[in-house]
């Protein structure tokens, strides 16, 4: 049975995923860094730009959506894009603002239903890709022709194909409807039309992949909608919702604060005396793996298999629980047998079984090193929860206490002839020490040098530290 913690009292909502007392997934929404992809918009065109074949809209935020040409649904009989400035403009997000470039739009609206995603001027009809069956697909493609008029679009989910024609028409025409509500608000701009809530679909998408689940929430009005979404839900049947109303916070209640803690280290010990290091980097994350304490009883190959299978099981559970995504790099103990290899790959594949979050395994490269990617959907969980160390700015290592006091010692030197006899130092108790050296052999000595009296002031500070105050 897995456990669903429901974390939404506060403005940034939580949800946590356990199984028999294991942190597996955590997920975080701050109001702040939401994702506006699926975000429908009226907007307004600042700007039409020819020769980049796009126009510039304005649709709330800092910066304007980039909406291209091709994006724009064709009129019947036109073969060209036409889009003036000033003119309101319906538009959904489909990639968010990166770096100095705004929101990437479309004016290709998307609806999503359970088993269809309905775009009123598509023009297309698909059915999903797991239908592998032509003759399936045919028929499911001849029904979508038969239900559309020639602007709509529609493709078909692989939960429509075990829905009857009614069924779908039904959801078709709920789809119609609110893209008719959208239309029909177009008034003040630019305005959000409709916005997507993530952390339920995150929750549902979840539910549909477990056997079975237990969820706990902390807001009732949360707990209910929940249990109306699954209720919807063919695919979840083996669930339960409970509401959690006591005084301690419900992720202490449940020992998770300290859980989350423990997931942003970089060393993880393994059950059997083993252990994995987890470094990650802008470009990528790497994974190295030790055998440690871990000898076993058995000859050195199979307790190298026993680590490596323990580590990808627990790798697995890492790279959800921590969002990892983009290149991962694992370096495993070294094994010689290819069934071991796929013994290991197989172990990791059944670990990353609940993930919603889409990765491939590419497999062991020469040197041993197995690669695989996972695609980026949000921010990693130690960007969530921390932020850059403004001393050691991410390094993990900050400038030792001789290295101050020597770069002290140089800044001093350099106000050697300035004509005032005293200079006031605030310093840390650590670079005070090795400033001085022992019996303040090194401090006489500067003075001299310097010909001048330093003072020390001594300040409490976490790190080695100093700063030269004033001149007296």
């Amino acid at each position: 049975m897995y456990k669903i913690i429901l974390n939404t009292v506060a403005r940034e909502k939580r949800w946590a995923l356990m199984r028999d007392q294991t942190l597996f997934q955590i997920q975080y929404y701050q109001p702040q860094q939401e994702s506006l992809v699926e975000n429908i918009y009226v907007g307004i065109v600042e700007k039409v730009e020819k020769g980049l074949n796009a126009a510039f809209v304005n649709i709330g935020h800092d910066k304007n959506g980039f909406l291209h040409f091709r994006d724009l649904p064709l009129l019947d009989g036109s073969k060209e894009h036409k889009i003036h400035q000033g003119e309101k403009i319906l538009v959904q997000v489909v990639k968010d603002a990166t770096g100095t470039k705004g929101p990437k739009l479309t004016a290709i609206i998307e609806l999503k239903g359970q088993h269809l995603v309905y775009m009123p001027t598509g023009r297309y009809i698909a059915v999903s890709k797991k239908a592998q069956d032509d003759k399936v697909r045919n028929e499911w493609k001849r029904l979508g022709e038969t239900i559309t008029s020639k602007e709509e679009g529609i493709l078909f989910r692989t939960s429509a194909l075990s829905q009857t024609r009614d069924e779908i028409i039904a959801e078709l025409e709920e789809l119609r409807l609110q893209y008719s509500l959208f239309k029909n608000n177009i008034g003040k701009a630019p305005q959000l039309l409709f916005q997507r809530d993530r952390m339920m679909d995150d929750l549902l998408e979840l539910a549909k992949k477990l056997q079975q689940v237990e969820v706990v929430a902390d807001s009732y009005s949360v707990k209910k909608e929940l249990s109306e979404q699954f209720e919807k839900e063919d695919t979840i049947t083996n669930w339960s919702i409970s509401h959690y109303n006591g005084q301690e916070g419900i992720f202490s209640h449940f020992d998770l604060e300290s859980k989350v803690k423990k997931a942003l280290q970089q060393h993880v010990w393994l059950p059997n005396g083993g252990s994995i290091v987890i470094e990650q980097t802008e470009a990528m994350t790497v994974v190295d793996v030790n055998t440690g304490k871990f000898t076993g009883k058995d000859q050195l190959k199979q307790t190298v298999l026993k680590t490596n299978l323990a580590a990808a099981k627990e790798i697995g559970r890492q790279i959800m629980l921590r969002n990892l995504s983009g290149m991962i790099m694992i370096d495993f103990v070294d094994m010689n047998q290819k069934d071991h290899h796929a013994a290991v790959i197989f172990a990791l594949k059944e670990a990353l079984r609940t993930d919603f979050t889409r990765t491939i395994i590419i497999g062991f490269n020469d040197l041993g090193v197995l690669q695989l990617t996972r695609k980026k959907t949000k921010r990693p969980l130690l960007e969530y929860v921390t932020t850059r160390c403004p001393v050691c700015q991410g390094s993990g290592r900050i400038e030792s206490p001789e290295t101050k006091a020597f770069q002290l010692e140089r800044e001093l030197h350099e106000y050697r002839n300035r004509i005032e006899e005293v200079v006031v130092v605030e310093v840390s108790v650590d670079v005070a020490y090795f400033y001085k050296g022992e019996h303040q052999v090194y401090f006489n000595d500067l003075q001299k040098r310097l010909q001048k009296e330093i003072r020390f002031v001594v300040r409490e500070h976490s790190h080695p530290f100093y700063h030269i105050s004033r001149f007296e």
